[in-house]
Order: C-alpha cells, then sequence, then structure tokens
C-alpha cells in the first residue's frame, strides 16, 4: 500500500506517481455485459446514490452540488444483469491508504459476478482479494482470509471470517471500518455488523468486538477527497469531466492536471465544508496520457493536502 503524499505546496508540485494499470480481466461476456453499470456507479458521490448539482458563478465550467444526505447511509442496491456466466454486478469495495495524518477509506466498484453467499460474500470477497484497481490503496487484512459465513436479520449482518488483522489499534479500527463499510454498502438493509472469526469473538489486543459495529462518523474515517471519474487507467473523449466526492475548508477541492512532470490544466471544484458532496467540472485536454490529482486547502496556510489521483488516456 502506497503512501498517497505529504502536504504540498501549490507552486511545487510533486513528482507524478508512477501507475501501474490495474483491471481484472473477467471475460469478455461479463465485461460487455457490467460496462454500463460501472459508467453509471462511479457517477455515485456517495452510497446513497449521490447528490444533484446546480451551476456555480465562482468558477466557469465548475458545479456546485446541494446539501447531500449523510455518507453512512446504505447504498441503493446496484442493478444485477444475468448473463451466461452468472449474475453480473458493479460491487462497492471499500480499501484504505495511509495519507497523512493516518488511515483513510477510499472506495471503488468493482465489476464481477455475484458469488452464490450474496452480495456481502462477494463485496468481502472482493476485499480481501487486494486487488484495487487504483495502486494507491491496498487492504488491511491479511491475504487469505475468507468468509466462513453471512447471515442478515433486519438491520444486522452477522459475519463469520477465517482470520483477523494483527496490526496496531489505530489501523485495526481502520480494519473493521474497511469491512463494516463495506458490508453496509454492499446491503442496503443492514447498519449495523457482527463480527466473528472461527465462531467467537474476534481475537484483539487493542479492543474488544463482542458488540455490533457500525459505521465511523465518515468525517474521522473517509478520505476526504476522492475522485470518482476519470477512473483509474480509463480512456476518454475530451472534455473530460473530473467528478469528485469531498470535503474542505469551505468545501474548496483544488485540482492539477499533469501531462508528465508538466501542470496542464488548474481548476477547483466546491463541495461542502462539515459533510460530504459531489462536485463535478470539464477539461479540454489533447489526445495523450495523464494525470490528475485532487487537494484540500488546509484552511491555515497556502499548503494542500494529496488526497487523490487518476492516471487515464484522453483517445
Amino acid at each position: 500500500m502506497k503512501i498517497l503524499d505529504d502536504i504540498t505546496h501549490p507552486t511545487r508540485p510533486p513528482e507524478p506517481s508512477h501507475r501501474r494499470g490495474l483491471l481484472a480481466v473477467i471475460g469478455a461476456a461479463v465485461l460487455l455485459v457490467v460496462a454500463g453499470l460501472i459508467a453509471v456507479f462511479v457517477w455515485r458521490g456517495s452510497d446513497n446514490g449521490g447528490t444533484s448539482t446546480t451551476p456555480s458563478a465562482s468558477a466557469p465550467g465548475v458545479t456546485t452540488p446541494a446539501a447531500s444526505p449523510s455518507p453512512t447511509l446504505a447504498p441503493s442496491p446496484s442493478p444485477n444483469v444475468t448473463g451466461g456466466g452468472g449474475t453480473a454486478v458493479a460491487i462497492p469495495v471499500y480499501y484504505v491508504a495511509d495519507v497523512a495524518g493516518g488511515p483513510r477509506l477510499y472506495r471503488e466498484f468493482h465489476a464481477t459476478t455475484l458469488l452464490p453467499g450474496g452480495r456481502i460474500v462477494t463485496a468481502l470477497t472482493q476485499m480481501f482479494a487486494g486487488n484495487p484497481a487504483d495502486p494507491d490503496y491496498g487492504s488491511l487484512w491479511p491475504s487469505g482470509t475468507s468468509v466462513r459465513s453471512v447471515s442478515v436479520k433486519g438491520d444486522l449482518a452477522t459475519v463469520d471470517l477465517s482470520g483477523f488483522v494483527s496490526l496496531g489499534s489505530a489501523f485495526e479500527g481502520a480494519a473493521v471500518q474497511e469491512l463494516v463499510y463495506t458490508v453496509t454498502a454492499a446491503e442496503p438493509t443492514v447498519h449495523r455488523v457482527k463480527l466473528l472469526v472461527n465462531g467467537g469473538t474476534p481475537p484483539s489486543g487493542h479492543m474488544d468486538w463482542s458488540a455490533p459495529v457500525i459505521r465511523q462518523n465518515p468525517l474521522d474515517i473517509q478520505a476526504f477527497v476522492w475522485i470518482l471519474t476519470p477512473t483509474q487507467g480509463a480512456t476518454v473523449s475530451s472534455p473530460v469531466t473530473v467528478s469528485v466526492l469531498g470535503t474542505g475548508y469551505e468545501g474548496n477541492v483544488p485540482l492539477k492536471v499533469y501531462r508528465g512532470g508538466t501542470v496542464v490544466a488548474s481548476t477547483y471544484v466546491t463541495t461542502m465544508m462539515g459533510g460530504f458532496a459531489q462536485a463535478s467540472t470539464t477539461i479540454s485536454l489533447a489526445p495523450g496520457q495523464y494525470e490528475v490529482r485532487a487537494y484540500n486547502d488546509n484552511g491555515r496556510d497556502a499548503t494542500l493536502q494529496l488526497w487523490d489521483t487518476k492516471s487515464f488516456t484522453v483517445r
């Protein structure tokens, strides 16, 4: 797992990260079915389906969202399409990156086939596999962890795993939240998760996990900015729509587009302060390979916190 960056000064941007494109090949038939699903879901600003936007008077081409419902709400179920190889789904999966200030959650939607255990088993299997599309993200769970069973009663899901994390308290807590966010995003009826390991209370030298766990306040655990589009490794047409889910001082999210080591575009979008909202803008770019970077203004001085990056190609 790669640390995204330190605090960086806007006039001295960091060297662009070297990306390794990573999209699992899941079969031509499934990809054709799921392509439309991904286009829908990457636009969703929060697990409950995102927010609408209204034009911003502050910057040309920038849209500013109305206040959104809390991102702690469970998502609407993603569409399922039955194909020759089974049911294809776009499943939400949470990962972690160790940014300045500690571990934070980031979300991706994965195109996959629904497993016999259902959406929760499918999402957790994706999470435990540790294969995010964005190489800046990773899973805190040990390789080889598997789901023994899942049962849902009312708003409570009981998830029995084959193993547990062995980390310091901050990262152990983040790992459990990674799981809780993934479970509650995959299944909209679930708001609490009872965690078991081999049928018993998870072994921990830091915390008592015997009681059901809910999502932690997103301001305390989610990354302050995610880039929703373009997705990592995408090939897009110009003008390029850059969409983010974010929060920050006065909602300000600066954006910079790099071609190699050169900044070729610089703008911003306005999200929300004290909560998360989606916002987007369009940027005209010549054909070529680029990286877009999303920052937060810390509200104290001229330094910016780099939160997310995505490499993409303009056709």
